[in-house]
């Protein structure tokens, strides 16, 4: 069976998935990630060990996508406020 994450896919499986995530809002996949935190910690009280591992695991990645896109939300922002002043200003 073949490998189908190589070095020749890796940048269109980027791609791939940075279009797949372009629309969805930072702070769902922020909600997304403290979920799937709080879903792993009830697993790991059930008993349910390894699939509370994989699932905690997963939510790392999630958590730095969302705060790489809520950076950029609030960059935007920031900004956006510090044009107008300088409107005034001239």
């Amino acid at each position: 069976m073949e490998n189908l994450i190589n070095q020749e896919n890796l940048e269109d499986i980027r791609v791939l998935i940075e279009n797949k995530i372009a629309d969805i809002p930072g702070e769902l996949i922020l909600f997304g990630a403290i979920g799937s935190l709080l879903l792993s910690s009830y697993l790991n009280k059930t008993g349910n060990k390894k699939t509370a591992s994989m699932i905690g695991q997963l939510s790392l990645p999630i958590i730095g996508i969302g705060i790489a896109k809520y950076k950029d939300v609030l960059k935007s922002q920031i900004e956006s406020f510090q044009e107008p002043e300088n409107e005034v200003a001239q």
